[in-house]
């Protein structure tokens, strides 16, 4: 049964014992068979790919071309064979459904049109109970990614389903019984799914945890990074609980090089408010710039919020009138090279544009696209434009 010490925050259920996060992909970059933790993948399709369009601005999974079900295979044993899991990965729909994350018959969560979950339990006896969700939440095709969540709790018997925090599904069994999984193989990932042949991101942030009383403490609310005037950056995050906490790490990196730490703040230890912290970022890298927290606790556990990033800049050129109606024109100095490309991004990083400079001033035209903020880039200068 659940304990009377059950804690409800924000649709979120946590209890009093921390977990341990054993498996995590980002897919920020290829192959993307490389985890964060724990094994790398032992296979996956080879059109699978990392990809623009992920969460927060960075790279996902993309199943790519030709179209091919991504089908990633993980190692199993000894990593899985644990007495509580918590699975979470953010997803957008594209097809009518595949398997997301599957362990045999002991594990299941499939997302054929509507999100379920089937896994097995240790009766007591030596056999095991199977526990069926049947369908419960139709999954959304509207191109925006949702975070799906998977989590068994052994010491309370109690299986849940979240969507974007939310609590969506429950079941409460016995007390004391752990996953009936222990060398049941391979964990596959994807199987089925090919975003039919679509050629975008449609999975990231594949995390994974070991649990035995409580979900893992990643419980990050959000993570926002702001460029400032004085081209300073403002990291700022919030999180809804802490358990166990000692301090976060507030990282950063570009497209070229690998995480550094930019700033330490202290964690709260155990709190059951939301809280917020920031850091500023004084000096940012040019260009594209990414930006997570790394969330340490008093055991040496971490964990990771999302991924933010900016696009700094120092501007070679200017671009005028801005913002506009999708008329822009540019110019550049006479001593600089006439004889250069322009490129133009929207939000997501996808180039919408590309169009030579042979002279000290042109004019571009985006009117046809979406209202909303755009990315010039000249060689290595970026300027941030706002079509409305």
């Amino acid at each position: 049964m659940i304990k009377p010490y059950l804690l409800v925050l924000l649709g979120t259920l946590y209890l009093n014992v921390n977990g341990q996060i054993i498996s995590q992909f980002d897919f920020d970059s290829n192959p993307v068979t490389n985890a964060i933790i724990g094994p790398n993948a032992s296979s996956i399709s080879t059109s699978a790919t990392s990809s623009p369009g992920g969460v927060g601005g960075t790279n996902g999974l993309n199943a790519g071309l030709p179209k091919m079900d991504i089908d990633m295979v993980i190692p199993g044993s000894p990593t899985f064979d644990v007495n509580g899991i918590d699975v979470s990965f953010d997803f957008q729909r594209d097809e009518n459904g595949g398997t997301f994350f599957e362990r045999g018959n002991s594990l299941r969560m499939n997302g054929i049109s509507n999100l379920s979950v089937q896994y097995r339990v240790d009766d007591g006896v030596g056999g095991y109970n199977v526990v069926n969700s049947g369908n419960i939440y139709a999954l959304p095709n509207d191109n925006t990614f949702r975070n799906y969540r998977f989590i068994y709790t052994p010491c309370d018997g109690v299986g849940m389903v979240m969507v974007d925090g939310v609590v969506i599904w429950t079941n409460d069994g016995p007390d004391n019984r752990n996953m009936y999984w222990v060398g049941a193989g391979d964990v596959e990932f994807g199987r089925g799914m090919d975003g039919t042949g679509s050629n975008r991101t449609l999975v990231d942030n594949l995390i994974v945890g070991s649990v035995d009383c409580s979900p893992l403490p990643v419980d990050f609310l959000s993570l926002t990074a702001r460029l400032n005037q004085d081209r300073t950056v403002d990291v700022n995050w919030h999180t809804t609980t802490e358990i166990n906490s000692s301090h976060f790490i507030a990282e950063r990196r570009d497209d070229h090089s690998t995480w550094d730490s930019i700033g330490y703040v202290m964690g709260a230890g155990n709190s059951t408010q939301p809280l917020s912290y920031s850091i500023v970022d004084k000096n940012p890298l040019n260009g594209i710039t990414y930006y997570r927290v790394k969330q340490v606790d008093f055991d040496g556990n971490y964990s990771f919020s999302s991924i933010a990033s900016v696009h700094t800049y120092s501007s070679t050129f200017t671009v005028h009138p801005n913002p506009s109606s999708g008329i822009f024109v540019i110019d550049h100095t006479a001593d600089e090279d006439p004889d250069q490309q322009i490129l133009i991004y929207n939000a997501i990083g996808k180039l919408i544009l590309n169009q030579s400079m042979n002279q000290s001033s042109t004019t571009i035209d985006i009117r046809e696209e979406k209202d909303g903020i755009y990315f010039v880039r000249m060689g290595n200068s970026v300027v941030k434009v706002i079509k409305n």
